[in-house]
């Protein structure tokens, strides 16, 4: 163990007992809370009017579609939900491909490290992250940041992985990039009468039941087991605490951090369990400045507006009036004539031009077309979703044309997965360390043999002495987004054509099921020994 490495953990070791023996009494942990739901509650209020107009957008509300007279078309043609879901298949189609290196160069450090690969691998099924992944990034997208916490599950025994909505979490507006440079992090939980007595004790419950709802409120009349209560999670890198008004329901050390043995963890420090997805960050604090659906909303509203002024000039010039001259026919022949909507003129002269008469309006403007075109263009630049990558299809396009165009996409699109790298690598050490806490006694993991370079399925254990000190999990940049398969058919077909590529590698590219069985019988075929069976 190197001297930098030593003194780390001792000044580790020393800040926490420092910080655990001025722990505040509960009167000074309430002053110390409520000083922060202070400091936070502009920043707070900003943001969520910020995000509520990002949901409305996103949810189609949008253009002052409610206010739009109701002669006139309120039609919202909804891109910027249509391109944020295209995005998310995207960039959480894949699960993440955890690496994991031992500083043991011996054959028991990688064979340990593979344990610990396989079962961050398993556990990536087995608490459906990828769904978590695809919560938090619609978050990003819509609410600029997401938030993922990792979470230890008695009921399984295991790691879990909870993701919580933007609007419940209270940050500083300071700090720097990423949530471990903050002091503090809040969380408002709602939790049940029987949640409250499970977690915190039938006392802690009965005194909450107790406590009058505000006077007025629905819940004054409620009946105690249908009743919701608001609680603040509290949590800093050291300890966490639960607050409901103006009393403290529980405090206690950060309970994924060993205390009594600081150099049994696998983290350098301690930290509060939240990682974000928060792309598009000027690094002023770990919430960015601004989403991708917020800038997508001047351009959906100038979409709006256009498409909303064709539709009203169609209106118009398709509902034209029957001008009928008295000559012609009578008033009862002239009432057969139908062409709804619209209404029919009657009487002497009328057709004489010079008597009567309505003229339609203008056509439109050619430049309304031309403006459409280049809004949705805009809106397709800004979110990296053409046609190729919606699987439209414009004009006359060559299969290798689109295949280039798909391709820029995603290398647009890399940015979002890289972030979603980051906090999975954040979330993939937090797991570890929980490991290393928890995995006391050996516990079963299973992995394809597949993955070993064998078939069929193995099965073996680990435990808390699987994860050496100084173990890395990395996390395969790009692993999240998806390969264009027509892509490599494409190089693999070419580099076979220049003989740059063997077979058995031109197959695995074509995805053929055995490709050294295809292999073999093309030689066999090109000596002339293939014996059909």
């Amino acid at each position: 163990m190197s001297e930098d490495t030593i003194n780390q953990e001792g000044q580790v070791a020393s800040e926490a007992k420092d910080v655990l023996d001025v722990l505040p009494e509960d009167a000074e942990l309430l002053t110390k809370i409520n000083s922060w739901l202070a400091e936070s509650k502009d920043f707070y209020i900003t943001l969520y009017d910020a995000q509520k107009k990002a949901e409305d957008y996103y949810l189609g509300k949008q253009t002052k579609r409610d206010q739009v007279p109701q002669h006139l078309s309120n039609f919202v043609q909804n891109r910027i939900f249509e391109s944020v879901e295209t995005i998310l298949p995207i960039v959480t189609s894949k699960p993440a491909e955890f690496i994991v290196t031992s500083p043991d160069i011996s054959e028991v450090g990688p064979a340990k490290a593979k344990k610990v690969q396989m079962e961050l691998s398993n556990l990536y099924d087995e608490i459906m992250v990828s769904q978590k992944l695809e919560d938090a990034s619609r978050s990003a997208l819509c609410y600029r940041f997401g938030v993922l916490k990792p979470e230890w599950d008695p009921s399984t025994d295991k790691p879990t992985l909870k993701f919580v909505r933007s609007q419940r979490i209270r940050i500083p507006n300071y700090g720097g990039r990423f949530v471990k440079q903050l002091p503090y992090v809040i969380e408002k939980i709602d939790m049940t009468y029987q949640e409250i007595k499970d977690f915190f004790g039938e006392k802690v419950a009965d005194d909450l039941s107790s406590m009058s709802a505000p006077e007025g409120s629905a819940e004054s009349d409620m009946d105690v087991n249908k009743r919701i209560w608001t609680i603040n999670e509290v949590w800093t890198d050291w300890w966490r605490a639960w607050k409901y008004e103006n009393k403290i329901l529980k405090k206690e050390k950060n309970p994924y951090w060993n205390f009594d043995n600081v150099e049994n963890n696998h983290l350098s420090r301690p930290s509060k369990p939240y990682f974000l997805i928060a792309p598009f960050s000027l690094g002023k604090s770990p919430v960015p400045e601004t989403c991708l659906v917020e800038q997508a909303i001047p351009i959906q509203d100038a979409l709006n507006v256009v498409a909303r002024i064709i539709i009203n000039h169609g209106n118009k010039t398709g509902n034209g009036a029957w001008l009928v001259d008295s000559a012609t026919m009578t008033k009862e022949e002239a009432d057969q004539i139908r062409n709804e909507p619209g209404i029919i003129i009657y009487g002497k002269d009328v057709a004489n031009p010079n008597m009567l008469r309505r003229d339609a309006p203008p056509p439109l403007p050619a430049y309304l077309q031309a403006l459409w075109d280049s809004l949705n263009a805009s809106l397709d630049n800004l979110f990296g979703v053409h046609s190729t990558t919606r699987g439209e299809r414009q004009g006359k396009e060559t299969a290798r044309g689109r295949i280039l165009l798909k391709n820029a996409d995603l290398g647009r699109l890399d940015y979002i997965v890289r972030e979603i790298d980051r906090a999975v690598q954040d979330i993939g050490n937090y797991f570890v360390q929980m490991m290393k806490m928890y995995y006391t006694d050996p516990r079963k993991i299973k992995y394809r043999g597949a993955a070993q370079g064998v078939e069929g399925m193995e099965e073996d254990t680990i435990s808390s002495l699987d994860i050496e000190d100084g173990v890395e999990i990395l996390v395969k940049s790009g692993s999240t987004l998806p390969k264009d398969e027509v892509s490599e058919a494409d190089q693999a077909l070419r580099l076979w054509e220049l003989g740059a590529i063997d077979p058995i590698s031109l197959y695995e590219k074509l995805q053929f099921k055995n490709p050294e069985q295809s292999a073999e019988r093309l030689m066999k075929w090109m000596m002339g020994t293939l014996v059909p069976v």
